[in-house]
């Protein structure tokens, strides 16, 4: 595969024929992706086999840069998308600590302050009016959980939107020295606000073997945070904020009650898990 790497990287205008290539893997189960790292004498360069939806997102919002890895080119390869960034030194937010924590808050602010209330780039990527009717699909499997679906549905639809990563899992976001960058935006677009912030503290769990390590503490920091950096020069009061976001954290848990509905199994160590944390968030919010 490293040949194939070489030559990808030349059809892309970054010829390196000398160069160390290393394949990156998953964090939750060491599975390959199609991300390389290359290493030369000049430079070091990250390799990535992309969809095109994802193109589309970096090259409508982030054609300047921002918040993500510098791009330095994309290109077809033999009926593929791939694209050439930046490496950037760094670690995810899998184990979180506090100054990771604001680097990667201080990311997604600054990335949705810009895009606040966006219009013009609604249908590029993961947009509302392709997620929205497939979230309404999970309802028949809500059963008992239905009420505070829909009520879910129902704040989704009327909150603010900006752009979001719809995927901003803690190893989506990697924190340097001195700032981070948001990473894979496949299911980027012009979304409810909560969305990337309930998917980003959902989460994290106080156990050391936990896949995403977060302080119950820092996770109530990034609550506040958050909404003192962006949402409430929006005019949203914490109420009301706080009230969008328990119902995006259920959504959140309530999608493996789904996963596991649509299956037909229900023994799985996630669904009993969040299965028990949806109804407990459904009950505090009086359903």
């Amino acid at each position: 595969m490293e040949r194939d790497v070489c030559k990808i990287i030349a059809a892309l205008g970054y010829p390196c024929p000398d160069a160390v290539i290393t394949r990156f893997h998953g964090e939750e189960d060491d599975s390959p992706y199609h991300v390389w790292k290359v290493e030369t004498c000049r430079q070091t360069f990250v390799l990535k086999k992309i969809t095109p939806r994802e193109r589309s997102v970096y090259e409508t919002f982030f054609p300047n840069g921002g918040a993500v890895p510098k791009v330095y080119a994309f290109g077809e390869y033999q009926g593929d998308t791939y694209m050439l960034m930046e490496y950037v030194a760094g670690e995810t937010l899998s184990r979180c600590t506090r100054q990771k924590l604001i680097f990667a808050l201080d990311a997604l602010v600054d990335t949705q302050e810009r895009f606040w209330g966006n219009t013009d780039q609604s249908e590029v990527g993961c947009s509302f009016d392709s997620r929205f009717p497939a979230l309404e699909k999970r309802l028949p499997y809500m059963e008992d959980l239905a009420e505070p679906y829909k009520a879910f549905l129902a704040e989704y639809s009327q909150v603010p939107r900006t752009l979001c990563n719809d995927d901003l899992l803690p190893f989506n976001v990697l924190a340097g020295e001195t700032k981070a960058v948001i990473l894979d935006w496949e299911e980027g677009g012009i979304l409810p606000y909560p969305s990337a912030i309930a998917r980003f503290l959902a989460f994290g769990e106080e156990t050391e073997d936990a896949l995403f390590y977060m302080t119950e503490e820092d996770r109530a920091f990034a609550v506040r945070y958050y909404y003192d950096k962006l949402i409430q020069s929006k005019g949203i009061s914490w109420e009301d904020y706080l009230h969008s976001l328990r119902l995006f954290f259920f959504k959140e848990y309530s999608e493996w009650v789904y996963l596991a509905r649509q299956s037909g199994d229900l023994t799985g160590e996630y669904c009993q898990k969040y299965y028990a944390v949806a109804k407990r968030l459904a009950k505090e919010l009086g359903y």
